[in-house]
């Protein structure tokens, strides 16, 4: 399947793709200059919702456990059946705070029906204390377990363009946007 890349005009609204087109099983990628982090809490937990469980690896410490009980709240206030706690006890929320521990974690995944949410993937890619060809390594690795999981259930994840001081690492956002099956680059909150 071809990547299918979605870029939005200067000043109009961020657009996520249908809660249904989450659920398809492929491997998904929401980036931007800033972390996409706040548009995927959201979706993550409208599917929640809705009735799914989902599962979440958070890479960059971006997991808003009130921002996700809020919005729950707010769910249940639309019309919702779920109870905010109903919607919370479909998330599972695993964190990794290198690379190595990332990686470890989605290697280690088993490939379910379930979706799988990865907040802020490369921020400790990014991280200067790996080096770049130890990175780059790690992340051919992971895309291949990444691609794994994309077969059996929808894999969406979310990344940032690397800061200045780290801008030699693009290529690893190069990648994971080669990798990807559809492609939403975000604009400025």
């Amino acid at each position: 399947m071809k990547a299918q890349l979605v870029s939005m005009p200067i000043g109009s609204q961020p657009q996520m793709p249908a809660l249904e087109q989450l659920l398809q099983p492929r491997l998904m990628l929401f980036w931007g200059r800033h972390t996409p982090a706040q548009a995927l809490l959201n979706a993550l937990t409208a599917l929640a919702a809705l009735g799914h469980r989902v599962r979440v690896f958070d890479g960059g410490n971006r997991f808003a456990g009130y921002t996700v009980a809020r919005t729950a709240r707010r769910l249940r206030l639309a019309g919702l059946r779920a109870t905010p706690q109903q919607t919370l006890e479909r998330i599972r929320l695993s964190r990794a705070f290198t690379c190595f521990q990332l990686a470890q974690l989605i290697e280690d995944a088993p490939a379910t029906c379930e979706p799988l949410f990865i907040l802020d993937l490369l921020a400790t890619f990014y991280d200067e204390s790996v080096p770049l060809r130890d990175a780059e390594r790690l992340l051919a690795t992971t895309i291949g377990h990444l691609k794994r999981l994309a077969a059996a259930a929808p894999v969406v994840m979310g990344a940032r363009e690397p800061r200045p001081q780290v801008q030699h690492r693009w290529p690893l956002l190069d990648r994971l946007q080669t990798a990807a099956e559809g492609i939403w680059l975000l604009p400025n909150p």
